[in-house]
């Protein structure tokens, strides 16, 4: 009878010391863990270290960066024009012109992730994404040329003008750079706040974890920034939408990316994240 007795107790001891021992691995403290994961997304690849808040809070801090993307697209150019194209491969003039955008997108990021449950992987997120406002930069890799030419026959590079936006008194003009370039950048904020939800720990309880996140960043309604010149003086400066889409020197693939452009106020955020517990 004392043998059984003893046997129960020492297996009830047991069981209550891996009990207390598990319920200690699962709790979490003030910074007391650390994490480092990479990520693969919609933001691009990313790179951040995490550490809990105790049990329902876990901050993470990070960086993500989009690999340089490059997409040309090819205009014509309407015949009514004071301005042309000019190969520069052959010197000629053409009746079309190529224009390269290149994405720049890379964020510092701080995101905190809420959980309802204590032991559960279901998260809420808030936080902030912070980079550089301009977005899209945008130019022609063929020379623009004025229609105009010089006594010799050569067309003049389009130099320091180009199309002109408004009309009346209330009118300025786009300025291209001495070698026919013009450049445009499409600009965001740089403070971009988060929020979304996700499952998964960034600091998981046991060595690795998997996670899968949503979410949207508000970046605010994008902006068009060239070099303008009016009549008092020339800088580089936001360009007001409807001086390009009632303007027809400018081909409506332009004026209707304009226009879809400026009502996307957010960037949908998909991103899956493998994390390691490091501490």
């Amino acid at each position: 009878m004392r043998k059984k007795l003893f046997t129960t107790l020492a297996i009830a001891a047991l069981m209550g010391t891996m009990s207390a021992q598990a319920q200690k691995v699962d709790d979490y403290g003030l910074f007391d863990r650390l994490s480092a994961g990479i990520s693969l997304g919609t933001t691009g690849i990313g790179f951040e270290v995490a550490a809990p808040i105790g049990n329902y809070v876990q901050a993470r801090m990070g960086y993500s960066f989009m690999p340089k993307i490059k997409v040309t697209k090819t205009v014509d150019i309407d015949s009514d024009k004071n301005w042309l194209a000019k190969d520069p491969a052959t010197g000629r003039t053409i009746d079309d012109f190529d224009i390269q955008g290149k994405l720049n997108m890379n964020d510092f990021k701080l995101l905190f992730d809420l959980y309802p449950s204590k032991s559960g992987n279901f998260h809420f997120t808030a936080g902030f994404y912070l980079g550089k406002s301009k977005l899209v930069e945008a130019y022609n890799t063929t020379p623009l040329v004025s229609d105009e030419k010089y006594p010799d026959g050569e067309y003049k590079y389009w130099g320091s003008a180009g199309p002109d936006l408004g009309s009346g008194n209330n009118i300025y003009t786009v300025v291209s750079e001495p070698d026919g370039q013009v450049k445009v950048d499409l600009k965001t904020n740089g403070f971009k706040p988060y929020i979304g939800i996700g499952v998964g720990r960034a600091v998981p309880k046991g060595r690795v974890g998997v996670c899968f996140d949503f979410g949207v960043q508000f970046w605010g309604k994008p902006e068009l920034w060239t070099n303008i010149m009016d009549r008092n003086s020339t800088s580089y400066r936001k360009v007001e939408k409807d001086r390009i889409t009632n303007n027809e020197s400018y081909c409506d693939d332009i004026k209707d990316a304009i226009k879809i452009g400026q009502k996307i106020i957010g960037y949908p955020v998909l991103t899956l994240r493998i994390n390691g517990r490091i501490l």
